[in-house]
């Protein structure tokens, strides 16, 4: 069994913006608690998955398309 992508970033995306989600419902909590940090580490964990996902489309595209410079790997995972 491979693991990758489907197995790895997407979910850890969802996770990242779930958790995210989840601490939008106590925002004045955080901010008595000077606890912010909190909510933008899980935006910024949500960005950073969008990021890989897209970059890692990216890459699979242009192996698919033959060019030079693609990560072949991105070919040897399937979802």
């Amino acid at each position: 069994m491979t693991t990758g992508v489907w197995h790895i970033a997407v979910p850890g995306t969802i996770i990242w913006l779930a958790a995210f989600v989840v601490l939008l419902f106590f925002v004045p909590e955080l901010q008595r608690n000077d606890a912010m940090i909190w909510l933008w580490t899980c935006l910024a964990g949500f960005g950073t998955g969008l990021m890989g996902l897209s970059i890692y489309a990216w890459q699979r595209r242009a192996a698919r398309s033959g060019k030079r410079s693609a990560n072949r790997m991105a070919l040897d995972e399937s979802f």
